[in-house]
């Protein structure tokens, strides 16, 4: 071994004494020393640095007769090379090597550290005789159990980890098969959170070799990880779906990724992690495929009956995993060498035809082959008439701009639709132009070859010729990859030609050439999809793009699959005016062609036969084909084409480019006028009963149909929940936008981004969706969307970096932004199309005239929808503010609406009125109560706590009352109630403000009053119940709609040494006291209602104090289902602390009114009331003792 001082030739002095220092220290962590080749070693440690951090060094060391020749040291660290870092490593190295001579121990060999140091280790080819057990009779139970007890002292040993690190990096192994056949050994690293029941969650992340460099600091990565990841980086080959393990290296590095007992065989969720197995007796031999393909492999002796087939890795020495039992051990082949059992075992299978030569040459190997593939007993030549196999796709010219000099240069045209022929000769397939290798496969040990037949091959390429195809003479490229020759049919002519020769033979030829046997395959870009000719027709009222009218559509079903003809018979009288302008004249028509639409009753306009003859000129053979879509092609007989113009321009004055035909609600006594003229052309009439199902179906929660939950979606939806989004999707299918008002607490999110996932994953996000949300909760919309469906390119705009992510609106899937934003950036959002935008607590909507009102009204979004756990807070106009946004064709005009719904129920209780808005907005309003469906919740108890002030706040209140109600009465009189709004606030806040705490009133009276003694009974109150519910274990969650009583509440719990967190308005960093509060580090938390009454998941709350009550029932409920939720699995208990006879006792009465008509929205069979009426006011103005 070399000297200390050797290391002077390669290392600075000042490099070298500090590493002296850092190895005195103790500061080398962990080292690994591997022998390579010849004289070089290899040498992965890590060392701790001056502070915290943890490096990682590489060092190749050559040493030649016992002198230092070489030190070449990679270290992570800021200098990089040859660093303190790699001294004290190599200075640990030397000591461990002295030690280890002293005392005897052998060096390390590979894999030989599966075991503890004061067990036997598994044997291997190097270490067999001096490690094989004492007794050699020891039955497979025996050692198993040493195996066990190895690892068992491995994770006795290892690194702990705290009880807050709930990340773990793990380690997971699997064979993998290239293209080519050839097989691998990959490794994947991923970080994965071990959640208290022992599972992993769904936040597994996977790492490539340039993002290793993000765990440095990681709390999860110890420091054996760091030198794993250090040694996968410097020698493993990074692959598509992770590391290529090199032979040689493989076993080395499994043994060190078995240590830290976090090893995987393929799934790290399903396996356990893998633990040092007994060696394996290992046979080599070759297993055969159905087609006779050849494979080498080694079959492991099992150790029971019950074992499964373990699996041997390509390594060197070799290493098997048994799934079933999560072992890893050694492999005894030792009839064949490691390095020829790898190549072979990573080899492509062989080929039937090529075992015969690969035997003969394979035998020169003598002993170091010991077993051969079998060779075929004797060969079969069959006669095997081939299958034609058509392949249509399409084709770019390489390198020109057209087939021909008069066709395709037309933009319409950019590809060129050909067809590629194959044949199959019993599994085999050849191109009709190539030839690959001789037909050949293996049945039973017998070599059964064939011939190709020309003969039969020329008659199907004739029928292709006999169709109009042709093989054109320049050079095209399939799909863009390489250009081909003489070897494509396509159809030759101009452009008209060519889109009805592949029309005609997709639909007269492909079903003769099918019926003859023929297998035709057609690639998803192949432009032309004739369809089945349509045999029934049928008119058709339904719900086609708008709430307040019927579409009507002439229906057809072609495969299953109903196809509106209305569009294509617009195209063909389009094309009838493209033809010639003198076509469309009265000599062709009886009466007007064109009718006027206000005016079609008794105007039955009747076609000339001359009709029919143009459309003749436009299909000769008496079939016109007219396209649907992008690819898609309908067949449609002319002499049936002509009576269904007729009909609609009977009724509708059908015209070019006209709009689309409806029928509205209020004029449905069109749909007789329709029927009969229908049923005059043998055409039914159908649909009226279909809107009624669709209205059906919406009319209750569960009634529409079920959808799949989105395969993206990292959560599993409960009941409730996928009826949500069996319902989103239904509106989304029909064109229609929603609201979501399910209870606070029951899902809103994570339904809202179920249906975002389904969207995409059919494929019909081709834009990006907008979700707006109050700015305190864009962190929890990231950390959800980040949470459920991580599969979302997810923008949030907003911060200072808001104007340089707004070009790039279209790259997102979502984009997330908030109310205060949308006004201001107005211009960007309303100037990008939206499939879908998400409006959550849009409560915020609730003024029509404010600005974010009008700027969402102003989205162009395919669908909206308004997640709201209060659709109605005060008034009814908040619902049509709301629909104004989700459906904005539902209620009209606000002045309608007022006068149809809002006046006749909020001024005259008219239940009827009511009946009938409950019923408009059921279908689009879904609302579910925790009481209906969170039947798992724990109760919810409600305290009343009422609390008598004492006398200096009783009269303090009882001074302002008067001031403040002769204030409001001269205002009422003097502008009316309405017109007073700001007078009336004001005096019931500053009756509020005493009932907390005399020291909120602004008034200089009232700050006299308190300094002589008028104490805050809540207060007092709250500070004896304060210890006695922490004492009791409780976890408070404490609301005031005041933010200046938290300055008087926060003193006093200081003296009390009460622990606690706050959030209000001016909290800028609110995860941190929302995490410490979940996280259990205090036991109670100020919130101003607010700033943290929505968008908060709190449920290690068991306890919620509202210190004030508020005149919305709703926001109260909102505060307490920041605790009551799901997720919660603790009894909640809540006190409302309400001063006597006050104000407050008087405002918790009319909260009962608000919540009536809240349900009214929801409900037939309740009234709701005016809000706020003179008697009210004197209510609350009401002396103390009143």
């Amino acid at each position: 071994m070399f000297a200390p001082s050797d290391l002077r030739r390669f290392v600075d002095a000042g490099s070298l004494e500090r590493g002296r220092q850092y190895w005195a220290d103790g500061r080398v962590q962990t080292i690994e020393v591997q022998q390579r080749r010849g004289d070089s070693w290899s040498v992965l440690s890590t060392v701790r640095g001056s502070g915290r951090a943890l490096y990682a060094q590489d060092i190749t060391v050559k040493i030649v007769n016992g002198a230092l020749r070489q030190v070449e040291g990679e270290c992570d660290c800021p200098v990089g090379y040859n660093c303190k870092h790699v001294a004290a490593a190599l200075l640990a190295w030397i000591e461990r090597a002295a030690s280890t001579s002293a005392t005897g121990r052998r060096s390390e060999q590979p894999f030989s550290g599966l075991s503890s140091p004061s067990l036997p280790a598994p044997a291997t080819a190097a270490n067999r005789e001096q490690m094989a057990p004492a007794e050699p009779g020891l039955s497979f139970p025996v050692r198993d159990l040493l195996a066990r007890l190895n690892a068992a002292a491995l994770r006795e040993t290892a690194e702990q980890y705290a009880d807050t690190v709930r990340k773990r990096l793990l380690y997971v192994l699997c064979l993998d098969d290239t293209p080519s056949g050839e097989r691998t050994l990959l490794l994947r690293v991923i970080s994965a959170t071990l959640r208290k029941d022992g599972q992993f969650a769904n936040d597994d992340k996977a790492y490539d070799a340039y993002q290793f460099g993000t765990l440095s600091s990681a709390k999860f990565v110890t420091p054996a990880d760091h030198a794993l990841l250090n040694a996968v980086s410097r020698n493993a080959q990074a692959g598509s779906y992770g590391f290529l393990l090199p032979a040689d290296m493989a076993p080395w590095l499994i043994e060190r990724m078995l240590r830290t007992g976090r090893l995987y065989w393929r799934d790290f969720r399903t396996g356990s992690p893998l633990h040092s197995g007994p060696p394996l007796i290992g046979t080599p031999r070759w297993e055969a495929d159905g087609a006779g393909r050849q494979r080498f492999t080694i079959a492991l002796q099992p150790h029971s009956t019950d074992m499964a087939p373990a699996i041997v890795l390509p390594t060197v020495p070799l290493l098997y995993v048994d799934p079933t039992n999560a072992t890893c051990g050694p492999v005894d082949a030792t009839t064949v060498s490691p390095q020829i059992a790898v190549t072979l075992l990573t080899a492509p299978p062989l080929p039937p035809g090529e075992v015969a030569a690969f035997r003969a040459e394979a035998e020169r190997l003598g002993d170091r082959l010991p077993v051969l593939p079998d060779a075929p007993t004797r060969t079969e030549h069959r006669r095997i008439v081939p299958r034609p196999v058509l392949r249509l796709g399409v084709a770019r010219l390489a390198g020109m701009s057209s087939l021909y000099p008069s066709a395709y240069g037309m933009t319409e045209m950019p590809e060129l639709p050909v067809a590629d022929l194959h044949f199959d000769y019993a599994g085999t397939r050849l191109h009709w132009k190539r030839r690959g290798p001789p037909l050949q496969w293996m049945e039973d040990g017998v070599l059964v070859t064939a011939e190709p037949q020309p003969k039969e091959e020329r008659k199907a390429i004739k029928r292709l010729e006999e169709a109009g195809l042709a093989v054109p003479p320049l050079p095209l490229s399939v799909g863009g990859v390489s250009p081909v020759r003489e070897e494509l049919f396509a159809a030759p002519g101009d452009d008209l030609d060519v889109r009805s020769i592949w029309l005609n033979f997709c639909h007269s030829g492909l079903p003769g050439l099918r019926a003859s046997g023929w297998s035709v395959e057609i690639a998803p870009d192949f432009p032309f999809e004739v369809l089945e000719a349509p045999k029934d027709w049928a008119f058709e009222v339904e719900d086609g793009s708008g709430i307040d009218w019927f579409g009507l559509s002439l229906g057809v079903d072609i495969g299953g699959e109903r196809i509106d003809l209305l569009p294509v018979l617009r195209e063909v009288i389009d094309a009838l005016a493209r033809i010639g302008p003198d076509l469309l004249d009265d000599g062709m028509f009886e009466d007007d062609f064109f009718v006027d639409e206000e005016n079609t009753a008794g105007r039955a306009g009747r076609l000339s036969p001359g009709l029919e003859a143009v459309l003749e000129q436009l299909a000769p053979s008496g079939t016109m084909f007219v396209r649907i879509g992008s690819t898609r092609y309908l067949p449609l007989e002319v002499e049936r084409v002509a009576p269904m113009i007729g009909v609609l321009m009977e009724l509708f004055g059908l015209q070019p480019g006209g709009g689309q035909l409806r029928i509205g609600r209020s004029h449905l006594g069109d749909l007789s006028a329709l029927e009969e003229a229908a049923s005059a052309a043998g055409i039914p009439l159908l649909g009226a009963d279909a809107v009624r199902s669709m209205a059906k179906a919406l009319r209750k929660a569960g009634g529409v149909p079920a959808v799949a939950p989105p395969q993206g979606l990292r959560a599993t939806l409960r009941p409730y929940q996928q009826i949500g989004l069996d319902w989103l999707q239904f509106l989304s299918t029909h064109g229609f936008g929603g609201i979501l008002a399910d209870d606070m607490g029951l899902g809103k999110t994570v339904q809202a981004l179920a249906h975002l996932l389904a969207e995409k994953e059919a494929g019909r996000l081709d834009r990006p969706s907008l979700l707006i949300a109050p700015t305190s909760v864009l962190g929890n919309w990231r950390a959800e969307v980040q949470r459920f469906s991580p599969g979302l390119r997810t923008l949030v705009l907003h911060g200072p970096r808001r104007k340089a992510a707004q070009g790039s609106l279209a790259e997102f899937d979502l984009v997330v932004t908030s109310y205060a934003l949308l006004p201001r950036d107005r211009d960007v959002l309303t100037a990008q199309a939206w499939h879908l935008a998400i409006f959550d607590e849009a409560q915020c909507l609730k003024n029509p005239t404010g600005q974010a009102s009008k700027a969402a009204q102003a989205l162009q979004a395919r669908q909206r929808l308004c997640l709201t756990g209060t659709p109605v807070e005060n008034t009814l106009d908040e619902l049509w503010a709301l629909f104004a946004v989700s459906v904005p064709s539902l209620f009209g005009d606000r002045t309608g609406y007022r006068r149809t719904f809002r006046t006749p129920i909020e001024k005259h209780s008219d239940a009827e009125r009511q009946r009938v808005l409950a019923r408009r907005v059921r279908p689009f309003l879904l609302r579910r109560t925790k009481e209906e469906v969170a039947t798992e919740l724990p109760p919810k108890t409600e305290i009343m706590e009422a609390v008598e002030p004492d006398s200096g706040q009783r009269d303090l209140y009882e001074t302002i009352r008067l001031t403040m109600d002769q204030r409001v009465r001269d205002e009422v009189a003097r502008r009316g109630l309405a017109r007073s709004r700001i007078t009336i606030l004001d005096a019931l806040l500053k009756l509020r403000q005493v009932c907390c705490d005399p020291r909120l009133v602004k008034l200089e009276s009232a700050r006299k009053r308190a300094a002589k003694g008028a104490a805050s009974a809540k207060l007092v109150r709250l500070l004896e119940m304060l210890p006695e519910l922490l004492a009791d274990g409780r976890r408070i969650l404490l609301f005031s709609q005041f933010t200046s009583m938290f300055d008087l509440i926060r003193p006093e719990l200081d003296r009390l040494a009460i622990p606690f967190v706050e959030l209000t308005g001016d909290t800028r960093d609110r995860e941190t006291p929302v995490r410490r509060f979940q996280a259990g580090e205090v036991p109670l938390f100020l919130i101003s209602l607010k700033a943290g009454g929505t968008g908060l998941n709190l449920t290690a709350a068991d306890t919620v104090i509202h210190y004030d009550p508020w005149w919305n029932p709703a926001v109260e409920d909102q505060a307490t289902d920041r605790a009551h939720r799901i997720g919660q699995d603790k009894p909640v208990f809540v006190y409302k602390l309400v001063t006597s006879g006050t104000v407050e006792e008087r405002m918790v009465q009319l909260q009962e009114r608000k919540r009536r008509l809240c349900d009214a929205v929801y409900e037939q069979g309740q009234t709701a009331e005016d809000l706020l009426t003179a008697d009210d006011l004197d209510f609350l103005l009401a002396p103390i003792d009143g």
